[in-house]
């Protein structure tokens, strides 16, 4: 039975409100208690990517690209048999090079082609990367789940990592002896970065057991709150 390789990126996804982070309070006086607050949304994924490709050879450049062209169209067919669009299929690769034996001189040519296809529909994933294989990619990687559009939870996020803030404050305030008075200052300081950790696996040609699983979505505020 065929195996094939498939990496699976584990993504944690970290937002800002203007995609960089912003400047903490600075230069308040006064008597004053600054905070931090922190708070971590989990959301389904809504949209998976991966890549496929194949590699031919032959003693001639035309002859191997001639050859990976006809692979890589029955591969795309197979795509779009089972409703992956035109504009969910795009080239990330492609390279023609001569083949080296050591201490020989060339052989003959070897080319390779590599699509990435990008929809909205992560359950359709695993029967997609068997369609694929089937037709004839030798080569699959770069599978990653992720949220469309994480913006559309910032206010939430941002509202619990303030509401998080403020309860530190708070706890701070009553040790010390003092009440908590109004915000002086405030920032949003939720990182911009998008991390992953990367899980090689090795799948045969029936369709392979994927999980979605979640994306972690963090935020984070300074708070300045005035000290009475």
């Amino acid at each position: 039975m065929r195996q094939i390789a498939v990496i699976v990126i584990t993504t944690t996804l970290l937002a800002s409100s203007a995609g960089a982070q912003t400047q903490p309070c600075t230069s308040v006086t006064g008597r004053t208690v600054t905070v931090s607050g922190a708070a971590t949304l989990r959301l389904k994924p809504d949209r998976a990517s991966f890549s496929v490709g194949v590699e031919t050879g032959a003693q001639s450049a035309s002859e191997a690209f001639k050859r990976n062209t006809a692979k890589l169209n029955a591969v795309v067919a197979a795509l779009k048999e089972r409703g992956v669009a035109s504009q969910e299929v795009q080239t990330s690769n492609f390279s023609i090079s001569s083949r080296v034996e050591k201490g020989k001189k060339a052989s003959g040519f070897r080319v390779s082609n590599l699509v990435t296809v990008t929809r909205e529909d992560p359950a359709s994933i695993s029967e997609l990367l068997q369609a694929a294989v089937a037709a004839g990619a030798k080569q699959v990687e770069g599978l990653r789940f992720f949220v469309g559009d994480p913006g559309k939870s910032q206010p939430r996020g941002l509202e619990m990592a303030f509401q998080n803030a403020r309860a530190k404050a708070q706890k701070l305030a009553s040790l010390s002896g003092k009440s908590l008075g109004e915000v002086v200052c405030v920032a949003d300081q939720s990182p911009s970065v998008l991390s992953g950790g990367f899980l090689a696996r090795n799948y045969d040609a029936e369709a392979p057991n994927i999980e979605v699983g979640t994306e972690a979505l963090n935020f984070n505020v300074s708070v300045v709150f005035e000290l009475k």
